[in-house]
């Protein structure tokens, strides 16, 4: 569980991003925060991985407050994928997938053996026919399953990934998302940054919207609700459409064409 209890946050001269945030994210759940630029949705994130320290307040992980713990003992309990991870490109990608086993290597060791867990990440991205190729010849989405693979040879309780879908094709997103349904039924506790309101929706994972204001609200149930929500958070007319029985949004392109500015809405 993954959890942010009273926690108020922000950078050196700036304003505040959360003020007294409290929420739950729980084991055996996928947990998609979604949000504009700016909202936060890193910085969230950071928090759960103790890499950011809340001014008041604590972020903790199966009731533990990763802030206080040595680097070492984060690795143990949380994976982080950025956004934007840096690769050594004279290394092949089998050598990289396996540093999540770095964690491990003191007392006490993972639950698995290494060979076990680096052919099920291999196998679970794709990544056979690219395995012996050295970093610096693979392609944005090719690197971004490396690092994901990578964090799932770490075994960890919680996994945070900051917009893990961004660089991947339509075929690797499906891939992607298929797979977090599967280690959130293992019983991980899942945190997703994204920027589609749709995906995590249709694998039935949970959605949260990040406002501006720092506010981290569930997405409602009813239409009315999500339409007047996202609008308000994105200042972007949308349309509804229904997928197997869930709405999801679209913009409109009869409306809010591109104007002088529109990019300052955010």
């Amino acid at each position: 569980m993954i959890a942010f209890d009273d926690v108020t946050f922000a950078y050196p001269g700036g304003p505040a991003l959360f003020d007294r945030l409290c929420a739950v994210f729980p084991k055996g759940r996928v947990s998609a925060v979604a949000g504009p630029n700016g909202a936060g949705k890193s910085t969230l994130l950071k928090l759960a991985a103790g890499l950011l320290l809340p001014s008041l307040g604590r972020c903790s992980v199966d009731a533990i407050p990763l802030g206080q713990a040595t680097p070492l003992d984060r690795a143990k309990r949380v994976a982080y994928v950025p956004q934007n991870s840096l690769l050594p490109g004279d290394w092949p990608v089998k050598d990289i997938v396996a540093l999540g086993d770095y964690p491990h290597r003191e007392k006490p060791p993972a639950p698995r053996p290494i060979k076990q867990r680096l052919n099920e990440a291999r196998e679970a991205l794709g990544l056979q026919a690219i395995w012996e190729r050295p970093a610096a010849t693979l392609s944005g989405g090719e690197a971004q399953r490396v690092v994901l693979a990578r964090a799932l040879v770490q075994e960890t309780p919680a996994l945070l990934l900051d917009e893990a879908a961004s660089h991947l094709d339509l075929r690797s997103q499906v891939m992607l998302h298929h797979l977090l349904g599967r280690l959130a039924g293992d019983g991980r506790s899942i945190l997703l940054a994204t920027h589609d309101v749709n995906f995590p929706r249709l694998w039935g994972f949970d959605l949260f919207i990040l406002g501006r204001s720092g506010h981290l609200a569930p997405f409602p149930n009813k239409e009315e609700e999500q339409g007047a929500l996202l609008e308000k958070v994105y200042h972007t007319p949308l349309i509804p459409t229904k997928l197997d029985g869930i709405t999801c949004w679209f913009p409109d392109p009869g409306k809010g064409k591109h104007e002088a500015g529109i990019m300052n809405a955010e």
